[in-house]
């Protein structure tokens, strides 16, 4: 696709999930392009940004949106958009799709489904305490300070921050200041599930560098997690 490479591709239910490159928006002309096929909406969104990578970043998820959303018919610039309780954006002109975005490094996420779904990518985090204990819960915090190397350490930490961001942007409740207050288990549970209802079936990859996660809210008792396993 023009101005950006699709890396990966995979699906997670009824749920899309595509991951990219944004580096060929450093090409001449390449961003101005990429603008004029976008809404004003995302115009308005890379406009602030004061280095040019935050605005390929930028530009880019918007690309990626366009990209998933012309597998429906439809495009990025058509497209009016609202904001929910908590600020997660909406598709006002068509509600029966739900999506998320993320960006990190020089990669952008983009999942598309037909329920709330959320997705993260993030390059490996290098570790901090303070930010170990602000975000993981005292069972994780063991589960790191158990394993013999630095790498095997900031890959866990990373795969965590994935799975519990791609979880709160899916529920769209911005649960940041609880993140040490659940664990997600290797077989993709929210516990406690008594604070943190509804539950979500989760994916995770690793990618060069980096690790994506997308958690898509559970609507029925009898979803199971036999294909959304996380391996953490």
């Amino acid at each position: 696709m023009q101005g950006i490479e699709i890396l990966r591709q995979f699906t997670l239910r009824n749920c899309v999930v595509k991951i990219a490159n944004v580096e060929p928006l450093g090409a001449p002309g390449a961003l101005d392009d990429a603008l004029r096929q976008l809404s004003r909406y995302r115009r308005e969104k890379v406009a602030p940004y004061r280095f040019e990578r935050g605005k390929w970043l930028s530009a880019g998820a918007g690309l990626l949106l366009d990209n998933m959303l012309m597998e429906h018919g439809l495009r990025e610039r058509d497209m009016e958009y609202a904001s929910g309780e908590h600020g997660k954006p909406l598709l006002l002109n068509h509600p029966e799709l739900h999506f998320s975005l993320s960006h990190s490094g020089t990669l952008v996420a983009c999942a598309l489904g037909d329920g709330p779904v959320g997705v993260d990518v993030q390059t490996i985090v290098k570790l901090r305490r303070g930010l170990v204990e602000y975000t993981m819960s005292e069972a994780e915090i063991a589960r790191l300070d158990a394993m013999a190397s630095i790498d095997e350490q900031e890959l866990f930490f990373t795969q965590l921050w994935t799975l519990k961001e791609c979880y709160a942007k899916a529920t769209g409740r911005g649960l940041t200041h609880e993140f040490p207050s659940f664990d997600i288990t290797s077989d993709g549970e929210v516990m406690p599930l008594s604070e943190l209802s509804p539950n979500a079936i989760f994916k995770t990859i690793k990618l060069t560098g980096a690790v994506a996660s997308v958690a898509i809210i559970r609507e029925r008792e009898q979803d199971d997690l036999n294909s959304s396993k996380c391996n953490i």
